[in-house]
This record gives structure tokens, sequence and C-alpha cells, in this order.
């Protein structure tokens, strides 16, 4: 008995030990980038100068995680084909050899890419040409045929990583819309990516089979994840919805938002977001366990890792981008004129300045408009010091592909979009015998535009929706009923950046020509170009005399 007993227990030990020795632990790599923009190599094209971003050193990075884990998957999270000067001249080229960006991502042996918003800016052709020449699916499950409503891309794939089942599904923001004229998508429809997802993540569990499921959106939070307000995006991000109504989702990469986010829990799920251009590599690795025939991420770690001067480039994916680079460095030293003084921008969105109104006579020369409206695309921009003007230096203050629309608005319209406009200052306040403004938060400093045609005044002491004072047109008072030609670029023609006036606007005529050529056209044919600010609008608030002394209201002494 003596014997008997602890070799009874040795065998119900055993026997308890089973379902422990039988888990398995698989751990799975999922790299991503996002928001490349066609940023190949390490160099600020708008600066002329070296930068720490770059698919060529992202691949670096990729080679060097695949030396050491077993199950990489590499993925990308769209805006892949437009942005540096290279992506539009790519996109000129007559057809030919591979895109180089699909070339390059191709020899990197992407596993699947999520189809951006910029991928439409240059139209279907060259979004589909540059979608054939890639070895890896672009994904987007919820842009569908207006006609019969089926995919107009492949909505997932489904991959095998040591035994793992991972279905990713790809999706973009709706909002498409709201930024690219028709041409640009014809046919086309966006389904609400929440429901994309609610319809597809259970058929990848279940009719796919798939243990893991990782969903690739090119959307970006639409709260702030250190404060959980809401960041007045969610017409475009819907990230936060996503992983609080839909379950089953293990893993959610993102992108649209430029932001550098590290693995943050969102209601639960893992959330993350490479920035932009290449400048980190998002890495996350999802701890997989497989017991009893089921399998279940037990663990998520992850990390960005910066393509900073520490990474050395890859040579093979430098040697796809090197001509289209050079080519890029060419067009942009071209001089095309001189300018007879310095054209500043610091101050663009606190006074009216020489170079917007520089694109706003563009566009009404272009155009014959009554009015004109554009705004300071960059976020910071130093402007234009006096002498050589180049390509790069048009390039640097209009980097989008936005082509020229000519709306018509009537009196009421144009001071809606003015009030918009003008909603950007947050609060002011007199300190020092100088009126400091705080920009609104959310609203992005390229949504304030400028009208060229009429004269305003902006008082930023008045409450929003009620600053914009003496609006006329020729001396006149603008009414209500007044209409007007407007010139704008085809992104603001969609009533983008909060400008809903616009929305529904009779469109009088669209110009393939965009904007960037009709700017370097006109300072060809100009040689010489001078600072005039013709201070149509003004930064004022209301003035009145105080009530004066009774003694002054006395009659003077003759």
């Amino acid at each position: 008995m003596s014997i008997r007993r602890p070799l009874l227990l040795l065998l119900l030990a055993l026997v308890l030990a089973v379902p422990a020795l039988a888990a398995e632990r698989v751990t799975l790599t999922v790299l991503q980038t996002s928001d490349l923009h066609a940023n190949v190599l390490p160099w600020n094209y708008a600066r002329g100068e070296a930068a720490d971003w770059g698919l060529a050193r992202v691949a670096t990075r990729v080679r060097e995680i695949r030396k050491s884990s077993k199950h990489v998957l590499l993925l990308d999270g769209g805006d892949t084909i437009q942005g540096a000067p290279a992506g539009w001249l790519e996109a000129r080229r007559p057809k030919g050899e591979p895109h180089f960006m699909a070339a390059a991502m191709s020899a990197l042996r992407y596993d699947a890419m999520a189809v951006g918003n910029h991928e439409f800016n240059f139209g279907l052709e060259v979004l589909r040409r540059a979608q054939k020449d890639s070895s890896f699916p672009w994904l987007s499950a919820n842009t569908r045929h207006a006609a019969g409503g089926g995919p107009a891309f492949a909505e997932y794939v489904v991959k095998t990583l040591g035994g793992v089942r991972v279905g990713v599904l790809g999706l973009t923001t709706p909002n498409i819309p709201g930024w690219e004229p028709e041409a640009n998508r014809p046919g086309l429809e966006w389904e609400n990516p929440v429901e994309s997802a609610a319809r597809l993540v259970p058929l990848l569990r279940q009719r796919e089979r798939c243990d893991v499921v990782v969903v690739l959106f090119h959307s970006g939070l639409e709260i702030d994840p250190a404060t959980g307000e809401a960041n007045g995006t969610d017409y475009e991000n819907h990230v936060v919805r996503l992983a609080k109504t839909v379950p089953g989702i293990d893993l959610i990469l993102t992108g649209h938002s430029h932001r550098r986010l590290p693995l943050t829990r969102v209601h639960g799920v893992p959330v993350t977001q490479p920035g932009r251009w290449g400048e980190v590599l998002a890495r996350v690795d999802l701890v997989v366990e497989r017991a009893k025939g089921i399998a279940r991420v037990v663990e998520a770690r992850g990390e960005l890792l910066p393509s900073d001067g520490t990474v050395s480039v890859d040579p093979e994916i430098a040697a796809i981008a090197r001509p289209h680079h050079e080519r890029a460095l060419a067009y942009l030293d071209e001089p095309i004129a001189t300018a007879a003084g310095p054209f500043p921008a610091d101050r663009a969105r606190l006074e009216d300045s020489a170079l917007l109104d520089l694109i706003n006579e563009t566009q009404l020369a272009a155009t014959g408009a009554q009015l004109s409206m554009t705004s300071l695309l960059p976020y910071r921009h130093d402007g234009w010091k006096e002498g050589p003007v180049t390509v790069r230096d048009v390039y640097s203050i209009y980097p989008f592909e936005n082509q020229l629309v000519v709306v018509e608005v009537d009196g009421k319209r144009l001071r809606a979009l003015l009030e918009h406009a003008a909603s950007f200052y947050e609060s002011a306040e007199w300190k020092d015998g100088r009126l400091l403004l705080t920009p609104r938060a959310g609203m992005r400093p390229y949504n304030f535009d400028v009208v060229q045609g009429v004269s305003y005044r902006i008082d930023p002491t008045a409450p929003a929706g009620r600053r914009v004072r003496e609006v006329r047109y020729r001396g006149r008072e603008v009414r209500d009923e007044d209409v007007f030609t407007l010139a704008v670029n085809s992104y603001r023609a969609q009533g983008a950046g909060g400008y809903a006036a616009l929305r529904g606007t009779r469109v009088v005529r669209a110009y393939n020509d965009e904007i960037r050529d009709l700017l370097v056209e006109r300072l060809r044919s100009a040689g010489t170009i001078h600072p005039v600010t013709d201070r149509n609008w003004v930064l004022a608030p209301e003035t009145s005399w105080a009530p004066p002394p009774a003694a002054a209201d006395a009659p003077a002494p003759r």
C-alpha cells in the first residue's frame, strides 16, 4: 500500500499536467508602416536635406527582425503612392516599368496593404496600375462598387504562420467623397467601416477559421487617447468605435492621422500607429497559445522603432528608388522666378500675406472667378527669401495634388465660410498692450482659409460664429442674396476641413490643372515677382469711444 499510494499520486499529477504540457505557444511578429507617401530614401524634399525617415531605412530593420523572428507579418496602412515629389512625377510617367513604390514594397515582401484616401489623388488609372504592379494584395473591405455593391478591392487576406491562421481585414476611412472629386473615384462608394468589420470579423473567425484577427485600418482615433475627449475628427476616424463595438479583434493597426502611437489598449484592444513617411516601424509581438484545439492571443507587446541615423539604408530598396529620387531633385532644383523681396509666412494666420495673395491671384487669373479662397497648407512655413525661387519653393507651400474648381456661392454661404475660418481662434486676451490669440484645439491650421476679392474684418474677441464684420465686394456691403463665383481647390470644393457651406454648391467649372502646376507656370511667366499685399482682411476687435465726461457735453466757448 505504501508503494501503491505514491504511484497513484504520481499518475494523478501527470494527468493534471497534461493540459499544461499540451499547451503550445507561438509568437507572431507583426510589423507595420503607414502613410509612407512615396518616401523611400531618407530625404526631406521640401527643405533639400537629409531626414530621419524612409522605407529604405525601415527595410534594414525588417530584414534584421526576420533574422531573429520566425513568424513575421509585414503590413502597410495606406497613403503609399502619393506625397513626395517622386510620387507625383511617377503618376505622370507613361506606362512602362513598375511603380517604384510597388517595386520596393514587393522586394521587401509585404504581405498586404490597406488602401488610403490619397491613393485616389491621381485617379483610378494610376491607382490600379500601382496595385497591379504589387506582389501583395491591396485591401479595403468598405470600398464598394456603387453598381451592385460588390467590393472594389480584396476585403481580407489569410496567412498561416507557425500553424496559426491570421486574418488581416483591410479598411479605409469613409470620408473620401468629402475630399476627392468624383472624377478621381468614379463608380465607388464607401460603407461605414465599423459595419464592414461587424460583418467580416465573424466570417474570418468562423468560415475562414482564423485564430487571430488583425484589422489594418487607414483611419485614426477620434478621441485624444490621453484625455479620452473627442477631437472632432469622427467624420474620418473610426478606430475607437471599431474597438468598442466589434468583438473578436486581436489587434488594430491604424494610420491616416500621422500619429506616433505606441501600443495602447482601446476598449481592451491593442492599437498602434507608426507615424508617417517611414519615420518609425511599428512592431507588435502577439503571443498565441493553443490548447485543446483552441488558439488565443494571451499577450501583446509593442514598440516603435525609429528610422534615425543609427539605421543604415538598405541597398536593394535604395537602388529601386534612386533614379526616381534623382529625377525629383532635378525637377525641384529648377529656378523659375526671382523674388524682388521676401514673402514671409510666419504671420499668415494673423494678417494678410503676399504669399497667400499670390496663390489667390493665380487662382483668379486661371479661372476668371470673382473670388478665390486658399490657406497656408504647411503647419509652419518660413516663407520665401528674396532671390531665386525654385520649384521646391512652390512645392513647400503647396504639397498636395489639388485641382482647381469654381463653385457658386451666395452672400450667406460666403459669410459662413469666413466664420468657419475665423473659428480658428480659440481665445483672445490683452496682455502688455498686445492681443494674444490661442488657436482652437482640434482645428488644423491649414483649415484657416482667406478669401481674395472681398474685404472683411475678423473680431477674434467676439463669440465664434459672430466674428466676421464689414464684408464688402467692390466697396459695397455683401448681402445674403448676392451670388459670386469662387475658385477653390478640389479638396475644399467637397466641403472638407469643416467648410460645410461648400457642400452641395453648384460647380461652375472644374479644371484638370493642379494648382501647384498653375503656380509654377505663373512664376515662370512673371520672371520677377514682388511681395504685394492688398490687406483685404484684418484682425481687429470692435472699438468705440468711451462715454465722455459730463463736462465734455457742454458747448465749447466761442
